[in-house]
């Protein structure tokens, strides 16, 4: 399956059953949903289902897939992101970072390493997400897009919880172009290099 590996240290590598105890830990607070223990397990269950049947080829044949990747850093394992692959397009349906390794940049790596998948090695033209508005998030993404566009305007969802408390999302597109101006410019990884194993 599918590795990718920067030269400064971090990978990129499909989701196993090794991964649940770390997965369950990451999802036990993902800001939308109550996460009890079964959704936790199910999520789990579906991340291993969608993961088992993608490859590169899939997404460059234009037939929907998805996947769960992992990032690592010396055999750590930080963060998770689930992808969502149709006509060229990646989602991030979930991008999340373990409650141990918060505000130390590792998203920021997992965004790297997730845009070489997406846009060299499956050649998607564009990507997509919904983040919760907040201020951090909002700054992090004006680093991608310096403004949102029309398209990306923000819209509310009510908690699946059932508990009332309604978030404000911020639709966020960047196409490879985009993605690959940021990367080139970034301190860090603009003179990184990845390997595909």
């Amino acid at each position: 399956m599918t590795i990718i590996t920067a030269s400064n240290g971090y990978s990129l590598r499909p989701i196993t059953e090794a991964d649940y105890t770390f997965t369950m830990e990451v999802l036990k607070d993902f800001p939308i949903g109550s996460n009890s223990y079964a959704q936790r397990v199910n999520e789990f269950s579906t991340m291993l289902y969608v993961t088992e049947g993608f490859t590169i080829a899939k997404v460059k044949a234009q037939t929907p897939t998805a996947v769960t990747m992992i990032t690592e850093k010396a055999g750590t394992k930080l963060a998770l992101c689930y992808l969502d692959f149709s006509e060229l397009v990646v989602e991030t349906r979930m991008g999340m970072v373990h409650p141990d390794h918060r505000g130390q940049h590792h998203y920021t790596a997992q965004l790297m390493l997730a845009g070489n998948l997406a846009y060299v090695q499956c050649e998607c033209t564009s990507s997509m997400q919904e983040a919760i508005s907040t201020g951090t998030v909002n700054t992090v993404a004006d680093n991608w897009r310096p403004s949102l566009s029309a398209s990306e305007t923000q819209r509310d969802t009510i908690d699946k919880s059932g508990d009332g408390v309604t978030y404000t999302l911020n639709k966020i597109t960047a196409t490879a172009a985009e993605h690959e101006t940021y990367r080139a410019a970034h301190s860090t990884w603009g003179s990184v290099t990845y390997t595909l194993s």
